[in-house]
Order: C-alpha cells, then structure tokens, then sequence
C-alpha cells in the first residue's frame, strides 16, 4: 500500500513545486524582474526588468537617476535573454536622452540589436525612425542593416502598415527625403505588386 502511493506523493510535490515557480515568475514579472528573500534571487524574469526599464524611460520627465535604473535592468533583461531587441535598442535610446549624438557605446548597442535580431517584426518599424531620425552618425554597415530590415519589413501586410507609419515620422531634414524614398518603394510599390497578378508581380522582381 505503501509503495503505490509513493508514486501519488511524488507527483503531488511536483505539481506543489511546480505551482510555487509559476508563482514566483509571476510576480516576477509584475514586481519588476525578479523575487528575493535576503541575498537570495529566487526567481528572474527578463520580460519583468524590461517591462520596469521601460515605464522609467517612456516619461519626458526622465531623471538621471531613471536612466542609469532602466541601463542596470536592461542589461538584468538580456542576461536572462541576450535576444531581447527591445533592451538593446532601449540601450541606445538611454544613450540617445544623456548626449544627443550616438556615443560609441549607444553604436554599439544599437549594433548588436541587428547582429542578434536582424529582422524584427514587433521592435524594427521604431528602430528603423530611430535610426533615420540620426541617419548621418552612422556607419555604413548600419545603415545597410536598416535598409535590409525595412525592405523585410514590406513584405508582410502587418508590418507595413508599422513600417509606414514610422517613416511618415521622420523629422529629421538630412533623411525625411530618404524616408520618402522608403515609404513609396517599401510600402507603396511593394502594397501594389501584391494586389497584382503572379505574371505581373514577377515582373516586378529587382525593382
């Protein structure tokens, strides 16, 4: 008798177990990344230090203080998941609020965002108007990796309609003439082709 309700007890502790680390990551994620008892970490969630990182610098009111807290959780955030385009390019932004100018580190973690995620359909229309907005103070393999991304982003009726709408925001005067340039061969031309015949959308190849 004993031994058949072992069986019963081991799967009545994991699924006790199982539900406190469900807890745990909950309120994890809703408390700002992570759960402590002490010096003890019990439970990390990047989704959580991105989601606190993020309500410090979408304010205009921003301190200093509020950028160099949402800097230590976004880097908390991509040690937990090193792919999270949103805390690299949040990265850069935070660089963006405290010198204007990209410094190197701001290239830097800007950079990364493409070499990890290339193609980002939820984070690359506001990465693509950030990257316009200060178009001149790139390099040449950054701008190649926006171009690349934007003409990616054409291909997809959803993200378009993203992609249009952060090129139709563009201020700055160096690039609004490139932006336009965008919005009629990415969004444009590329919504046109698909409403268009198979003969006729490959004759449309290379444009």
């Amino acid at each position: 008798m004993r031994l058949r309700s072992a069986p019963l007890w081991i799967a009545g502790s994991l699924t006790a177990v199982t539900g406190l680390l469900a807890l745990l990551h909950l309120s994890a994620l809703i408390t700002g990344g992570e759960v402590s008892l002490g010096s003890w970490r019990l439970a990390a969630v990047g989704a959580g230090y991105t989601r606190k990182a993020e309500d410090l610098v979408s304010t205009r009111s921003a301190t200093a203080g509020d950028l160099a807290k949402a800097e230590q959780l976004s880097g908390l955030a991509l040690r937990e998941f090193p792919y999270d385009t949103s805390s690299w390019i949040r990265l850069a932004y935070i660089d963006h609020l405290r010198h204007g100018d990209p410094s190197p580190i701001g290239l830097r973690a800007f950079e990364r965002s493409y070499d990890l995620v290339a193609i980002d359909p939820q984070f690359g229309p506001w990465r693509i108007h950030f990257a316009l907005e200060r178009w001149d103070k790139l390099p040449n393999n950054l701008k190649k990796a926006v171009r690349g991304e934007a003409e990616a982003l054409s291909t997809e009726g959803r993200s378009r309609a993203k992609l249009q709408a952060a090129l139709a925001a563009v201020k700055n005067p160096d690039s609004t003439v490139l932006a336009t340039l965008w919005r009629q061969r990415y969004v444009i031309n590329a919504s046109r082709i698909e409403h268009r015949s198979p003969e006729k959308r490959a004759s449309q190849v290379g444009y």
